[in-house]
């Protein structure tokens, strides 16, 4: 009895375990993966970064000029990557929410059909693996970003897709075609636009080549001369249509830039934990595996992901999501070829292999890392500040007008697209004075700079209250930030544009102040 009994229970984690290995394998998960990432969209909403960018966009496309009407701390490209989006929206008469989402999924499906195609072409991709890697991909790609989903963080990693499969194919000895490097340059001159940091994360990969092929040739090879154009033709963009840029430029430079958070938050952060978890695991895991043409480009290009979020050095969420999405996505490569030899043989060795790696690190990744990068936030509909958008309704009026006091992006926004509101100030924050404030009162640098910086307070302040004063925005949101409160007691241009407003109630440490009349 007790052997039948043996038998029938092994029989039964077998079927289990092929079933398991049948669903892992399945376009039918990745199908639901892609709709649960639709819905938690759906219910969701853009971050701050997003939100104002989209601002941004729209404003620029309405006449108002960057860097004079509308204040942005970022290069061009940033608001730039939303005008077709903000664009269409405008045409069809839908939100720029939207049309961002749904080229973001399009995009993302494109670049990563066009990887694997490059890859398949390079003998690189086995047909028994391909479904598992479908699954990871689309887990990786669309449900991993949860919070930071076409982000410009985001949008870089799909854009160097292509890329690095071209790096994995050259790496083997391959030649893709030449629309294939031309399609791969192309991206990947763009997303180095977004960020001239992001061209680490294609150089590390490049490494990888030219330690394989020995061959210095290979820099000038068709992609990088394609990348190096874009990038170039962009810069003289700027230059030619967007000069005011740079004389935004040394206020961004000397009071933006600076404030940076000590190494040890940047090192404690656990999005960064996570990556390095990750990164040691692929090593356990795939050992001399990790070298291969198809994995060592993700590895490089997460690493230089990583010198970008270092370099940047706030320690954001959004910074570091490019690294640990690659990271995932080489532990899913050196996986899959375990369990597409399980599942065509089922035998005992193949299970010993991809159990630890399975049970151990693939799936407390895809438990953790949605997770850490905010999907609680968009699954809950939860707020940047609770209760704010009550308050608002209750006390202001339908589509208000607003402006911050604030050194928060999340002030504003997404609150005030939220509440399909107009943002009337030049600036999202009040982002220069708070910044310069800081680096005086912690006693930066010479007396030269310092006078530049009590130069940006008193020009900033200024610029506050006339915009006030012109536009009479409906609401203006008062941070009880003690760095806000005190700004106001010492500045007199901060004080007195609060004379025609009232407060009402606070939400989060958010006061909303209305105008009287």
């Amino acid at each position: 009895m007790s052997i039948v009994a043996t038998e029938q229970s092994s029989s039964g984690r077998t079927a289990a375990g092929s079933w398991s290995l049948s669903v892992a394998a399945s376009r039918w998960t990745a199908l639901v993966l892609f709709a649960l990432a639709v819905i938690q969209q759906s219910l969701g909403h853009h971050n701050a970064d997003n939100s104002w960018l989209f601002t941004v966009a729209e404003k620029v496309l309405a006449g108002e000029r960057p860097y004079v009407d509308v204040l942005e701390t970022n290069p061009p490209a940033s608001f730039i990557l939303y005008m077709p989006a903000a664009m269409i929206a405008r045409m069809l008469h839908l939100s720029t929410e939207f049309i961002v989402s749904t080229t973001m999924f399009a995009m993302t499906a494109g670049c990563a059909v066009f990887a694997a195609r490059v890859l398949r072409a390079a003998g690189l991709l086995p047909r028994a693996e391909e479904g598992f890697l479908l699954v990871a991909a689309t887990f990786v790609l669309l449900n991993l970003p949860s919070f930071n989903f076409a982000e410009r963080e985001h949008i870089a990693l799909v854009w160097i897709l292509p890329m690095l499969a071209v790096h994995a194919a050259r790496m083997a000895g391959e030649r893709p075609s030449a629309r294939a490097l031309i399609v791969a340059g192309l991206l990947a001159g763009m997303a180095m636009s977004i960020k001239p940091h992001f061209a680490l994360a294609i150089g590390l990969s490049f490494l990888g080549v030219l330690n394989a092929r020995r061959s210095f040739a290979l820099v000038l090879s068709i992609e990088n001369l394609v990348a190096a154009a874009v990038a170039l033709v962009y810069g003289a963009v700027v230059v030619l249509f967007f000069p005011d840029f740079f004389k935004a430029l040394p206020a961004i430079v000397d009071a933006y830039v600076p404030l940076r958070q000590p190494w040890r938050v940047l090192l404690g952060e656990p999005w960064f934990l996570l990556n390095m978890v990750l990164l040691a695991a692929a090593g356990l895991i795939g050992g001399r595996a990790c070298l291969c043409p198809r994995v060592l480009p993700l590895l490089g290009a997460s690493l230089g992901f990583t010198g970008a979020y270092f370099w940047q050095g706030k320690g954001w969420m959004n910074h570091e999501l490019p690294s640990v999405s690659l990271i995932c996505l080489a532990i899913a490569l050196l996986v899959a070829p375990m369990l597409a030899e399980l599942r065509a043989s089922g035998v005992s060795t193949a299970w010993r292999a991809a159990r630890p790696a399975t049970l151990f690190v693939a799936l407390p990744a895809a438990l953790c890392a949605p997770l850490l990068f905010g999907a609680i936030i968009q699954w809950t509909m939860a707020e940047e500040h609770d209760g704010l958008a009550a308050i608002m309704r209750r006390h202001a009026p339908a589509h208000p007008t607003m402006m911050a006091l604030s050194p928060q992006l999340t002030a504003g926004f997404p609150l005030v697209r939220q509440l399909d509101g107009a943002w009337v100030g030049r600036s999202q924050r009040l982002w220069l004075t708070v910044s310069a404030r800081m680096l005086l009162d912690a006693n930066r640098g010479d007396e030269a700079y310092r006078a530049r910086l009590r130069a940006y307070v008193a020009e900033d302040t200024d610029d506050f209250l006339a915009d006030v004063r012109a536009r009479q925005p409906d609401v203006i949101l008062v941070d009880r930030d003690a760095r806000v409160t005190q700004a106001i007691r010492d500045i007199p241009a901060l004080s007195a544009s609060l004379e025609d407003y009232v407060e009402t109630e606070t939400a989060d440490d958010l006061a909303v102040w209305i105008r009287r009349n």
